[in-house]
């Protein structure tokens, strides 16, 4: 089965995308468009994505590189040869979306900006994710997802109080990035439909990473003259110990604060306000979940989680990585499915977060190998028979065959 070519309902199927993306912020995005049934074709450089060599796998093809790249067909070109632009207008012409993450010199010099591909394409997104932004001091500048942390106060917030500033030990930004693309996409289509006229659209990280930080994050740096400063909720975001690992929990209401205390046994009248309901006041949580956590400490992480959620507060136990894909819960929801690659064998991967249809990973196109469908992509895009040879035989589009 092969997304773009599913006799199916999924909300995409139809829709074309060009990608023009690499790394994860791009490629991530797309792939949730070609999750949800459009046909995307990803067009990369003769030498790859420079993901398919990152972490473990095969060579040309790694588990990070699958990772973000189901759903998709496989064309490598050498856009700087003058033999690919004619092919890369038919691509554009076949399209109806163009994303690409280029730096916006090299996507003009490359000829993939939105006033180059959207000249006579007037029905054509293009959508372009730049790190820093199109204008001001680090316009242009390489971006990577742990450089925009830095910037974007994700760094400061990972901080302990007084505490060295911390990174998010992922591409948190990538990703969240890659979800307002599909996002864009979507919205832009829906506009697209009803006008007839697409759009340019120009997606920063670091914007995303403000976005997402500011409404929590920054919800003590907001209001520019607060009538009563109080602490930041963000700082009861940590890890208990138990005797034998960690659990999380979260109050956040008085009821919960109570329930919290009666959990770990807590004699709930000893210097605590009480609020309508006899419960505690929240003035206290922060001296009461000090005091729970002690208690909680001496417990085994399943006494902690089985105490607290007998007296309904928010808890879990820290699950191990290679543990994640057994935890009941996330059996039970179907989030993780399993895939026979051809290359890789055996993969676990995260399933399509909304499912639209039945359709898992198993079910999906898989990572291929480099410019593994280019003769079904060219054929598609009008390109006749004999300039694809041609095109293969001089190296500016690799060859599946060679």
């Amino acid at each position: 089965m092969t997304s773009g070519a599913l006799d199916d309902d999924r909300p995409l199927a139809g829709v074309r995308v060009l990608d023009v993306t690499a790394n994860m912020s791009g490629p991530f995005g797309t792939m949730i468009l070609g999750d949800q049934g459009a046909d995307v074709v990803k067009l990369e450089p003769l030498g790859g994505d420079p993901l398919r060599d990152v972490g473990s796998g095969s060579i040309g093809l790694s588990g990070y590189f699958a990772n973000l790249n189901r759903s998709k067909r496989f064309l490598a070109m050498d856009l700087t040869d003058p033999a690919a632009r004619p092919v890369l207008d038919a691509l554009l012409d076949w399209a109806d979306v163009v994303i690409h993450n280029y730096r916006p010199a090299a996507a003009e010099k490359l000829g993939i900006d939105a006033a180059t591909v959207r000249a006579g394409r007037q029905r054509l997104i293009h959508v372009a994710v730049v790190g820093f932004g199109a204008s001001g001091p680090l316009a242009g500048r390489p971006a990577y997802d742990q450089v925009i942390q830095a910037l974007s106060g994700f760094g400061a917030r990972q901080a302990e109080s007084g505490g060295e500033p911390r990174l998010v030990r992922h591409g948190i930004i990538d990703k969240l990035t890659g979800m307002t693309v599909a996002q864009a996409v979507s919205s832009a289509l829906v506009s697209q439909a009803r006008t007839g006229r697409g759009r340019s659209v120009e997606i920063a990280m670091l914007d995303v990473a403000v976005s997402v930080l500011w409404p929590d994050g920054m919800m003590s740096h907001t209001v520019a003259a607060p009538e009563r400063t109080l602490p930041d909720i963000g700082n009861a975001f940590r890890l208990t110990p138990t005797t034998d690992g960690h659990v999380a929990y979260a109050v956040v209401t008085p009821k919960q604060l109570g329930n919290l205390r009666r959990a770990v046994g807590l004699d709930q009248g000893a210097g605590s306000e009480r609020v309508a309901g006899g419960e505690p006041s929240m003035r206290q949580a922060g001296v009461s979940m000090r005091a729970a956590s002690e208690r909680l400490s001496e417990m085994t992480t399943a006494d902690a989680v089985e105490v607290l959620a007998a007296n309904d507060v928010p808890v879990a136990p820290v699950v191990g990585l290679e543990e994640l894909h057994l935890h009941p819960q996330i059996v039970a929801n179907g989030t993780v499915g399993s895939v026979d690659h051809p290359i890789l064998g055996a993969l676990r991967q995260a399933n399509p977060l909304v499912r639209f249809t039945d359709h898992a990973v198993a079910d999906l196109r898989p990572a291929a190998p480099l410019g593994a469908d280019a003769r079904s992509i060219l054929a598609d895009a009008g390109i006749d028979a004999e300039t694809i040879d041609a095109l293969c035989r001089d190296g500016v589009v690799v060859s599946p065959d060679a």
